[in-house]
C-alpha cells in the first residue's frame, strides 16, 4: 500500500496526471471529457491503474472491469487495454488525490 500523503479534490478540481485513490487502486488521470446537464458540469476521466499487481492480488475489483476493447477490421473486437479505469462526477463528488512528492 502506498503511504504517500493525499488531499481531497472534487471532480471539477482534478487535473491531468493526478493520481486518484479509489477501490484500492491508484489511478493516474490521462484524458478528460465533460458535458453539461441541468446547469451542472459532469467530468469523465480516463485513467491508468498504476498498482495493477496489488489490485489483481486483492481481488475486489474484477479484472474484466479494467479491460477496454476496440474494433480491428478482420479480427472483430479485441482487448486493447487491461489497466483502464474511469473517474466520473461533478463538483459534488470528492476524490482522494495523492500529493506530489
Amino acid at each position: 500500500m502506498n503511504t504517500t500523503s493525499a488531499t481531497i479534490k472534487d471532480s471539477s478540481e482534478l487535473a491531468k496526471g493526478d493520481i486518484v485513490r479509489t477501490h484500492g487502486m491508484r489511478v493516474r488521470l490521462d484524458e478528460v471529457t465533460s458535458r453539461t446537464q441541468s446547469d451542472r458540469i459532469f467530468y469523465t476521466w480516463s485513467g491508468t491503474v498504476l498498482n495493477l499487481d496489488e489490485v489483481r492480488k486483492a481481488g475486489h475489483v474484477p479484472m474484466s472491469f479494467l479491460r477496454t476493447t476496440k474494433w480491428v477490421p478482420g479480427k472483430a473486437w479485441v482487448t486493447d487495454r487491461q489497466d483502464a479505469w474511469t473517474i466520473q462526477g461533478s463538483e459534488f463528488r470528492n476524490w482522494l488525490v495523492e500529493n506530489p512528492s
